[in-house]
């Protein structure tokens, strides 16, 4: 199953492995392999599931970076994304 994606992988292409923790309008993205830790964060989500993704990616060695060195995004479906980085 492809879920309508293009496929173009080779048998010796490395498999990548993306973390994905999900709570109801509040989803943490972990990807070691690029330095990509993000939460994305839905117009309607309930503040208590915020804090639980901040909690659960600061047990995973990341927290959110200053609002100085990386502003937050709005997302075309008015999703804002936060960036995070390494503590470790």
């Amino acid at each position: 199953m492809t879920h309508d994606w293009p496929v173009a992988a080779t048998e010796d292409e490395a498999i990548r492995t993306v973390e994905l923790v999900s709570l109801p309008g509040v989803t943490l993205h972990v990807d070691h392999d690029d330095w990509d830790y993000h939460i994305t964060v839905s117009p309607d989500h309930a503040p208590g599931h915020l804090r639980r993704i901040i909690a659960a990616a600061q047990s995973r060695g990341l927290d959110l970076l200053d609002q100085d060195a990386c502003v937050p995004v709005l997302l075309a479906d008015d999703s804002v994304r936060l960036y995070l980085q390494s503590t470790s």
